[in-house]
């Protein structure tokens, strides 16, 4: 045998001379110590009537096993027999071993023991297949420790078979061919076996692989000199790395902890096969692959964060299904790009293998002089309340890490240029949602803008021609314009020219947001696969692709045309069948109804403890900046942002520099004695400047930049402050300084971003004022910052293990008490954990900030009229106070802060002290009263709902006023008369929270309000809701709305009363309006599209 193969030791068996020479040790130590007698004679006497019990059972069993001892020994004789021929008279001729000449001689086992004669060949059960030969191996090899190899101080590279038994089997490479810079690692028992396998492939395949654990990675030298490594990754329970596989994980994990980006670019090609099992997850229903691999995803990932490149897609294996099922095909990808990636230099590839020196050199080579990028995959979200980012953000990840796509990126769109995306051979995936008017969100509405100059310019139709995007839409279809820019996305694009390589998802926060987009992703990595492999394609000749592309895509719409009219027709079928069904039911009479028998479960508790096993682990997110710390002093940021100024041609006051406004008024509307604190707040827009544009100033009465002009139904937005203390906590806990600067950088990967990163963070500021004006302290944290705060913790820190359940996928249920129930500040999240974000967080704070969502501006209903209140916009809102479940008490941040404003007018008029507030005006399209007012109106507005229709009527007044000119009478016609003006409004009790009562009491006694019904929920026993309301006036109502030139506008809690609304309109124009439902239906949502049934409503 060879030097290095290692020797297995055998059992020595216990002959007559063995147990002689026991006996008379033992009678030897009775002499010396005769106290040992006793225990020995106590002992015997014991066995002895053990023996004598169990006699009886013994001797039967034993009798047994005799007959099917010599039964099966017969049996063996015979197999041997037709083995060696015997039987039939023919002598086997022993075979010649099989060699492979391309290994080299000195790595090869021994000639002599590879060529020696077989004797006749022992009785040899049925070969193994597939699963069961793998796990077999696994069975028989043991876990390779790092104390093991201390002990035997054997070289751990060495990995042999027995050759005397295996002759005919390809040659395993032992490490004798210290040159070759190819490795193959294993991590965990069972990961052992199968790097053997792999490592037998590859010589079968010419290639010289050294085989080392895990743990002795360091001797590969994998980050300094180049080398092509495959790593066999195990995943155990609790979706941790095998033991032997965790300080190679951690080393590289730390390296991307450190933003040490690109490290391993032209040093490291790689590609990881992970292992895994689905038995050892908690949920074994709902798993796949993926989610017991989870060891194997963090490597790939950090891999190539570091730049290393990959040769394959990574290899998850499952064993519950099968191990082969994804070894074998992934055996088969991985060899070819092997020897792609080792003749990339230009040389024959028959000459990089089967020599060490040439292979080495070869695999120097391809890692410096890499192939050609791959296509830029650029993942754009349009984000104003934070779930466009979030499930961008999240795709992104998984899209870099879990599915191994390379070059991936994840930006706002308005920190990309449009020109830049339409480069052709670039691949566009944009999240985006709509707000309620229908306007593109704040951090991608330049983006959005220069796309449609793009698409409408005369050029437009080739700007985008060679680039393929796809588009998920976020909306609610209780708004007007639902799904508004993400079909403008869409309608863009195939303007400019692009390519759709995966159908539009839309998703819909009414029957759960997240939900549909995880089901669109998951569809969305073979397509995207695809794209990919085209784009190179597209990149050469752009136009000839693109009409390919759309004659496949016309092709197929043709197909899905038809389908549809087939399923047409056998629904129509199905329903006259059904009905036919149903009209037979109706004979049926209830005696004859079986009861049913099946009871409803228990509620059970939600689960708030960490379970043993997480499964479905998100990818970690990238993180995209890091902070460079100035000296003190250096302080060059100025925080509310905003002004009194706007500069500039085109200036205006916007979300991102708002007209720094005066607080003038501010009244509580509701009792004293209520629990609910309502205020009317007035703010002065009277200081903007005119210069650049001019303001409406007959209108108005006042000098404002137009931007500051406000309708009713408009909104004011305002960016609010976080509070002080919270702010203090949260810098000590993270163990900052308020006072300390800094800027932030982009990380290395993302400088070619056209804008600086974060805009809502200046360059200069300090902790204090980015805490304090830029990120959000108090909203639920998102799953992916959830999973970035679990990285920054240490190892052996259970509350990482917290934070990776609350994002996980088995963690769903406790996300939602945890986080979305309870809703607990930042702070208290990352004292979850105590070690996160502990220790290096001046390097790490740039994650923290990446990784935080932006402070987000808050919009308020404007509830006057510019008539009434020139240039001082006032609006109504509730101190937003509430108790967790926990009872824990929580504040709204931007009420609460709004509430803290101090205002001291004088009985002289003068507007008094005052604070500034950041405000900018947010006009809207569709939510405004109508121009004519003999059209009807119907407003529905319980609560806080109704302060915008305060303004409608105020409009409407001056409207009614107008109308008793003769002139205009005589414009309009003499039988013009004004239409019908409704409003429900609902609240608790008439003398508690009955906003603007005055101002609708007097609308109604001069006119201006037709009907004013209320709801008051709490003066009887049984609650009375505005729907309720709609429902005993379901005959006025119903007038109004089948009227062809009314208009509908609801205001509200977006939750239960839109949809209860809804439903209460329907009905009442089925009871009262002579329609069916499916009419009444149709009817309001032809009203929607026409801009005439409008709402306005918040969560």
């Amino acid at each position: 045998p060879q030097a290095n193969t290692k020797i297995p030791t055998r059992a020595v068996p216990m002959s007559d001379m063995n147990m002689a020479t026991l006996v008379a040790h033992v009678k030897n130590a009775v002499r010396q110590t005769p106290v040992l007698g006793i225990p020995l004679v106590l002992v015997s006497l014991c066995l002895l009537a053990a023996a004598i019990v169990l006699a009886p059972f013994a001797a039967p069993l034993a009798i047994a096993y005799f007959f099917l001892n010599r039964s099966s020994e017969e049996s063996g004789a015979k197999v041997a027999s037709l083995s060696s021929g015997t039987k039939t008279g023919v002598t086997a001729v022993p075979k010649t071993p099989v060699t492979t000449t391309t290994v080299p001689l000195s790595t090869a086992t021994s000639s002599k023991d590879t060529t020696a004669p077989a004797e006749t060949a022992p009785p040899a059960p049925a070969p193994l297949t597939g699963s069961a030969a793998l796990m077999a191996k696994m069975r028989k090899s043991g876990a390779v420790t790092g104390e093991k190899r201390a002990a035997t101080g054997a070289d751990t590279s060495v990995s042999t078979k027995a050759s005397a038994t295996k002759a005919s089997a390809p040659p395993t490479i032992v490490d004798n061919n210290t040159d070759s810079r190819f490795f193959i690692l294993y991590g965990g028992e069972a990961s052992t076996q199968i790097a053997r396998d792999l490592s037998d492939k590859a010589v079968a395949n010419g290639f010289a692989p050294r085989l080392f654990a895990m743990d002795d990675f360091k001797q590969c030298d994998l980050c300094q000199t180049p080398c092509t490594a495959i790593f066999v990754v195990e995943t155990i329970e609790n979706a941790q790395p095998a033991e032997a596989a965790g300080t190679c994980l951690r080393f590289f994990n730390r390296k991307r902890k450190s933003g040490e980006k690109d490290s391993l670019r032209g040093v490291l090609t790689y590609a990881v096969l992970g292992l895994g099992d689905t038995n050892l997850l908690l949920d074994r229903q709902t798993t796949t692959a993926k989610d017991c691999n989870q060891a194997a995803q963090t490597l790939d990932s950090a891999l190539l964060f570091l730049g290393a490149e990959k040769l394959v897609t990574r290899g998850e294996c499952n064993d519950a299904a099968g191990l082969e099922q994804a070894f074998e095909p992934w055996c088969e990808t991985l060899f070819p790009a092997l020897a792609k990636a080792l003749s990339s230099d230009g040389a024959d590839a028959a000459s990089t293998k089967n020599d060490g020196a040439n292979t080495n050199a070869a695999i120097q080579t391809a890692s410096k002089d890499a192939p050609a990028s791959s296509p830029s995959i650029k993942f754009l979200y349009g984000s104003q309340t934070g779930n466009a980012s979030e499930i961008c953000v999240s795709m992104a990840a998984e899209a870099a890490g879990a599915k191994g796509f390379a070059n991936v990126t994840c930006n706002s769109m308005n920190e990309k240029d449009v020109t830049d995306c339409l480069a052709p051979g670039n691949i566009l995936v944009f999240v985006v949602s709509s707000t309620g008017d229908g306007d593109a969100p704040d951090n991608c509405d330049m983006f959005f803008t220069r796309l449609k100059r793009a698409a409408k310019a005369k050029t437009g139709g080739s700007v985008g021609v060679g680039t393929q995007y796809t588009v998920l839409g976020l909306g609610d279809q209780n708004y007007t314009a639902f799904m508004a820019v993400p079909r403008a996305f869409s309608t863009f694009m195939e303007k400019a020219g692009a390519t759709a390589f995966y159908p539009r998802g839309e998703a819909d926060d009414t029957l759960g947001l997240y939900e549909y987009a995880e089901v669109w992703q998951d569809a969305l990595w073979e397509p995207l696969r695809k794209a990919v492999d085209d784009a190179p394609a597209f990149k050469l000749d752009p136009v000839k692709m693109a009409q390919e592309a759309a004659a496949v895509k016309a092709l197929a719409k043709a197909v899905v045309d038809e389908e549809k009219a087939a399923e047409k027709a056998r629904k129509e079928m199905a329903k006259e069948s059904a009905e036919a069904k149903v009209e037979m039911a109706k004979e049926v009479t209830t005696k004859d109804a079986v009861p049913s028998t099946v009871e409803t479960a228990t509620p059970q508790p939600v689960q708030t403890a960490t379970p043993s096993k997480i499964e479905g682990i998100p990818a970690l997110p990238a993180c995209r900046t890091h902070v460079k710390w100035l000296d003190a002093g250096k302080e060059t940021a100025v925080y509310p942002i905003g002004g009194s100024v706007a500069k500039g041609d085109d200036a205006a006051f916007t979300a991102a520099s708002p007209f720094l406004a005066r607080v003038s008024a501010k009244t509580r509307m509701t009792a004293p004695e209520s629990d609910r604190r309502v205020l009317h707040v007035e703010f002065d827009l009277t200081g903007g400047n005119n210069n650049s544009i001019g303001g409406d100033t007959e209108s108005t009465g006042c000098n404002t930049n137009s931007s500051l002009d406000y309708q009713p139904g408009d909104s004011i937005g305002v960016l609010p402050m976080n509070d002080s203390s919270l702010v203090a906590k949260i810098a000590k806990r993270l163990n900052l300084d308020l006072t300390s600067v800094f800027t932030l950088d982009w990380a290395p990967g993302f400088e070619d971003s056209k804008s600086k990163p974060l805009p809502h963070v200046q360059p200069g500021s300090t902790v204090k004022q980015v805490l304090t004006h830029c990120i959000d302290l108090t909203s639920p944290v998102r799953k992916s910052q959830l999973r970035v705060f679990a990285e920054f913790c240490a190892d052996d820190d259970a509350g990482k293990q917290v934070l990776l359940n609350l994002c996980s996928k088995s963690g769903k249920a406790a996300y939602a008490e945890t986080i979305m129930s309870e809703r607990p500040t930042l702070l208290e999240v990352l004292n979850l954990a105590p070690s996160c974000f502990g220790s290096d967080i001046q390097n790490t704070f740039g994650a923290f900030i990446d990784t935080t969502h932006q402070l987000q501006p808050r919009l308020y209903s404007i509830t006057t009229a510019p008539e009434c209140a020139p240039g001082k916009p006032c609006i109504a809102f509730s101190v937003v106070k509430h108790e967790s479940p926990a009872g824990i008490l929580r504040n709204g941040v931007a009420t609460t802060w709004l509430d803290g404003f101090e205002v001291f007018p004088d009985h002289d008029g003068d507007e008094g002290t005052t604070k500034t507030v950041p405000v900018f005006i947010k006009k809207s399209h569709t939510f405004k009263p109508p121009a004519d007012v003999t059209h009807p109106m119907l407003m529905i507005g319980p609560g806080t709902g109704v302060a915008p229709f305060r303004g409608f009527l105020q409009r409407r007044a001056k409207q009614l006023k107008e109308l008793t000119d003769d002139k205009k009478l005589k414009e309009m016609g003499s039988t013009a008369k004004p239409g019908a003006c409704v409003l429900f409004f609902g609240c608790r009790r008439r003398d508690e929270d009955f906003l603007y009562e005055s101002d609708l009491t007097e609308f109604v006694e001069h006119g201006v309000l037709t009907n004013l019904m209320c709801a008051f929920s709490r003066e009887q026993q049984e609650k009375r809701y505005v729907q309720h309301l709609i429902a005993e006036h379901a005959a006025e109502v119903a007038e109004i709305v089948k009227n062809e030139t009314a208009q509908v506008f609801v205001c509200g809690d977006g939750g239960g009363m839109a949809r209860d609304v809804h439903a209460a309109l329907r009905n009442a124009l089925v009871s009262d309006g002579g329609m069916d439902e499916q009419e009444a239906e149709a009817l309001l949502v032809a009203m929607t599209k026409q801009g005439r049934y409008v709402r306005d409503i918040w969560s």
